[in-house]
């Protein structure tokens, strides 16, 4: 199944709150990739980024690596978890509210994978 097919199949709100969202996460770059992998959207931007993760009313936007995140708007919650940080949406106007802030926290995510990525290259070139 594709991420376009799981979120066409999904009901409402939580089909547009995705729609957005997986928008904002492939204007990252031609480096985004996606597939389902735990049986929800996972997106991988020089490895795993984020997910998009359907919940009761809303979805789960959460960051594999998120606990490296500056949280400066403090919307990220750790929920119990060491690593991953998460943040529900319940409505595309919640979202839209939240677009600046949101988009840097992706970018930020993106900008951190990209680096540790690139430094794991540099070692294995010096190995």
């Amino acid at each position: 199944m594709s991420v376009r097919s799981f979120i066409t199949e999904q009901p409402s709100p939580q089909r547009e709150i995705m729609t957005i969202l997986r928008s904002w996460i492939m204007d990252l770059g031609p480096h985004t990739q996606e597939k389902i992998s735990y049986s929800i959207p996972y997106f991988h931007f020089y490895g795993q980024l984020c997910y998009l993760n359907p919940v009761k009313d809303g979805v789960d936007l959460g960051f594999n690596k998120g606990y490296e995140l500056s949280n400066d708007e403090g919307l990220l919650e750790t929920k119990g978890r060491k690593h991953v940080k998460s943040i529900t949406f319940y409505s595309v106007a919640e979202l839209e509210e939240r677009e600046d802030a949101l988009r840097h926290l992706l970018n930020e995510a993106a900008i951190l994978n990209e680096y540790r990525f690139k430094q794991t290259q540099k070692k294995k070139k010096t190995s």
